[in-house]
């Protein structure tokens, strides 16, 4: 089993920092992800790593150059900068990319930003495959009730018609987004831990509260954690529970627990 962890668990603080802290504390396997703090060092600090031995995949709108760019999949692109993104992750040898699913604001009609997301992640996936890039599209969750935006997939019908609709584009399940889901249960869970085994990208793991994207630790309570017999074998996980700021010695410790729960 891969277990990655994700450079969202250790933001705010430089990516040389955040990799040094994960090399330290003996991992191997990195999702480069949003958290680090953008700095002109931090495409150098990630090849300087890879020529070390660190194994990358990446996820969404991660630090690269000097700079974060994030972006929204329901909207207009620059596609300019979609390529300069899809070269770099291939000059340096990553094989696998995944985006979240976009959001709209509630004064759209959430077809049209559907129509727009399939759209611009078809255009993605040919950038990418001309690449030997993998691409995946993570499950999201539904948002407060104040808010004035919405997720797409952020429920089982519309992820259903996504994968439908994109047969092409591999999932990415979320577990902690699942937890948000309204109508979260086991039959939820199972129901996406059994989608084919060629369309699943990675499934990412941490808890949460069951109302914020929070990324709290795995405890014995977290919802899914009865289920990891279910767990597909072969599928990386991304660990992206926030160990902001704390030692090599505690961020090991909690790796290497995350590892020995034996999640397949």
């Amino acid at each position: 089993m891969e277990l990655y962890l994700s450079l969202s668990a250790y933001g705010g603080v430089s990516t040389r920092e955040a990799l040094t802290i994960f090399w330290y504390a003996g991992i191997r396997y990195t999702e480069l992800a949003i958290g680090p703090r953008p700095d002109a060092d931090a495409t150098q600090a990630i090849e300087d790593f890879r020529q070390m031995g660190m194994v990358y995949r990446a996820h969404h709108a991660f630090v690269w150059r000097d700079r974060h760019y994030p972006f929204n999949l329901a909207q207009p692109q620059d596609w300019k900068y979609f390529e300069h993104l899809t070269d770099y992750l291939a000059s340096i040898g990553i094989t696998a990319y995944s985006v979240h699913g976009g959001n709209f604001s509630k004064t759209t009609e959430r077809a049209k930003a559907y129509t727009t997301f399939v759209e611009n992640i078809d255009y993605l996936y040919q950038l990418c495959i001309k690449r030997d890039i993998v691409l995946g599209v993570e499950t999201m969750y539904p948002t407060h009730p104040i808010s004035s935006v919405e997720n797409l997939l952020d429920n089982a019908t519309e992820l259903a018609q996504f994968c439908q609709d994109t047969p092409q584009i591999k999932i990415v399940i979320d577990l902690a987004h699942l937890n948000i889901w309204h109508q979260k249960n086991e039959i939820i869970l199972n129901q996406w831990l059994g989608v084919p085994l060629e369309r699943l990208l990675e499934i990412h793991i941490s808890d949460n509260d069951g109302r914020q994207d929070i990324h709290s630790r795995i405890m014995d309570n977290t919802w899914w954690l009865s289920q990891i017999t279910q767990f597909p074998t072969g599928v990386p996980l991304v660990l992206e529970s926030r160990l902001n700021r704390l030692p090599v010695s505690v961020v090991q410790q909690e790796y290497d627990r995350i590892a020995a729960l034996n999640l397949r």
